[in-house]
């Protein structure tokens, strides 16, 4: 039976990104495709639950995981809109360590609370789905560094398209790098060996 309930973390893309976003978008001929509306733009980090009823209580539980803060936001670099099967996403391009690392930090917090993500087979490719259905059309080039502003939890009619924003947390924004130049002018403990 397929679950009707689906849960999970992620990165919800703002309304003014999110119309540039379909308006990127290639038009796709016949009647097979469906472009997402726009405010259902995300980026999903991990599904924490598939049930067959809603679960009043997952948003207290994964708040518990978060109480002590979240690690800081990292730059997702996107570069295309891509037809992948059956559908459209706009595809990272690019080194993406930031984001592994962001993931594997909250992953680490839901799991000391017992929050174990459903894993894909195909592990963490970060890409925002940008419609469903047959689609064949040239890769589109559109380079965007995102920076997410929150984390959101998400609580999705399965079949539906409907999205229900169930909490949302803030994130610092990412940590500013050095240069080796710098690191003399740095207080003893902040160094790091290259």
């Amino acid at each position: 039976m397929t679950p009707m309930f689906r849960y999970f973390l992620g990165f919800q893309v703002a309304a003014d990104r999110a119309g540039w976003l379909a308006r990127h978008l290639p038009h796709v001929p016949g009647d097979l495709f469906a472009g997402l509306k726009p405010q259902l733009y995300h980026l999903t980090l991990c599904t924490i639950a598939e049930t067959d009823t809603p679960q009043p209580f997952v948003r207290q539980h994964v708040a518990r995981a978060f109480a002590a803060g979240l690690p800081a936001a990292s730059a997702i670099p996107f570069g295309r809109i891509v037809s992948k099967g059956m559908g459209a996403e706009l595809a990272t391009i690019g080194r993406i360590d930031g984001i592994r690392h962001l993931y594997a930090r909250i992953v680490a917090l839901l799991e000391a609370e017992a929050i174990l993500p459903l894993h894909r087979k195909s592990g963490l490719r970060p890409h925002i789905t940008l419609g469903y259905g047959a689609c064949d059309f040239a890769p589109v080039p559109l380079p965007w560094t995102w920076i997410p502003r929150d984390l959101v939890l998400v609580e999705s009619h399965v079949g539906h398209r409907r999205h229900r924003v169930l909490q949302s947390w803030p994130l610092e924004p990412p940590l500013q790098g050095t240069f080796d130049f710098m690191a003399d002018e740095l207080p003893a403990p902040l160094r790091y060996a290259a």
